[in-house]
């Protein structure tokens, strides 16, 4: 926290634990991450933390908690913020010089996910995670100054590649709060239905289906690939390890032959760790040292 004034390191700190309570199945600080740009990271993910908190998990007005957070993240931009988070937050954007938009979208997301429960087409899918998911990895280039077009688009394959896997991931969980993220045309495709998910039927059809989103967000995980190679060598590797945690939830996928239903397809702590190892080889291949 040597990195950030003094006064505003409680509030940092509150970040880095908030960060550290919760479950991913990547780091989402690893040392890969410049020591300096850490509480960075932590008070990003803080927001997005927050917001998902309001918009799944509250017991209230949904609607009405995510217009205050819009408020106190507003004042972030032209006021005092009111809370730790936002605090720390403020000197975020002021030191990395982060625009509004994408954390606009990432709390317009959770308003989505108050009024729509399900999604006709890919595509309709694919518009959701523009709000929900690509906005981070835009954040996150931002973080390091490399948030040109082209680099951003590739994130974006990245983001919603990660999206997409932590929905197949929590199909069940998702269900809890009335929601299905299979497209329904995909679905039919396959003579399947969004009956069979919210029943938890485990057809050929859904089977085929779940094989076909799997394969699908693989590829795009693929394409968003090469963004590896075009940003400073420790973002590249912090976004390897994203990548390969999201990878190897479509692989645990696979190996419950697509049936998302008989248990929840995790990443277990062996995983983690050679994921962690084949990550760390890519920095030694390079030549650089985490610290």
């Amino acid at each position: 926290m040597q990195s950030v004034p003094v006064g505003l390191r409680a509030d940092f700190e509150v970040c880095a634990r908030l960060t550290a309570s919760h479950y991913e199945n990547f780091s989402v600080v690893s040392l890969f991450v410049p020591r300096e740009l850490r509480p960075h990271f932590c008070s990003i993910y803080a927001f997005c933390r927050g917001v998902d908190d309001l918009g799944d998990e509250l017991k209230g007005d949904r609607l009405a908690a995510l217009d205050a957070y819009e408020e106190e993240l507003r004042r972030a931009y032209g006021g005092t913020p009111q809370t730790p988070v936002f605090r720390a937050l403020q000197h975020t954007i002021e030191a990395c010089g982060l625009p509004m938009d994408p954390f606009l979208r990432l709390i317009e997301a959770n308003r989505r996910d108050q009024r729509q429960a399900t999604y006709e087409t890919w595509d309709d899918l694919r518009d959701y995670c523009r709000y929900s998911a690509d906005p981070v990895g835009r954040l996150v280039l931002g973080v390091f100054g490399c948030c040109d077009e082209e680099r951003a688009a590739l994130s974006d394959y990245t983001c919603t590649a990660l999206q997409v896997a932590n929905h197949l991931q929590d199909i069940h969980r998702d269900l809890k709060n009335g929601r299905i993220y299979v497209p329904k045309a995909d679905l039919e495709s396959f003579g399947a239905s969004l009956e069979d998910i919210r029943q938890a039927r485990m057809t050929d059809g859904v089977r085929a289906c779940i094989k076909f989103e799997v394969e699908r967000t693989a590829e795009w995980f693929t394409q968003g690939a090469r963004l590896e190679r075009l940003v400073p060598q420790r973002l590249g590797l912090q976004l390897r390890l994203y990548r390969l945690g999201g990878e190897a939830v479509l692989e645990a996928l696979r190996r419950q032959n697509y049936d998302p239903f008989v248990r929840r397809p995790v990443v277990t702590s062996g995983q983690k760790l050679r994921i962690a190892m084949r990550a760390f080889m890519g920095f030694a291949q390079r030549g650089v040292a985490p610290g």
